[in-house]
């Protein structure tokens, strides 16, 4: 196998080259999205809770529309 200089300006990727770096890049994304819903799942859930905790507790809810 023949030394290739990456470096040339006159060097182009092979296709097995190209695969490689589009997969990564996928799985980066795919990975970076799922970060992405969990800490907006997180924040939704947060902001939530207290009104979910006051509509469960029927004797609360009543008090506050008095």
């Amino acid at each position: 196998m023949a030394f290739r200089d990456l470096m040339a300006p006159d060097t182009e990727p092979t296709d097995e080259e190209l695969a490689v770096v589009m997969r990564e890049a996928r799985d980066l994304a795919v990975k970076r999205r799922a970060i992405s819903d969990a800490w907006i799942a997180a924040r939704l859930e947060e902001i939530t809770r207290p009104d979910q905790e006051r509509r469960a507790r029927p004797d609360q809810g009543k008090e506050s529309a008095s």
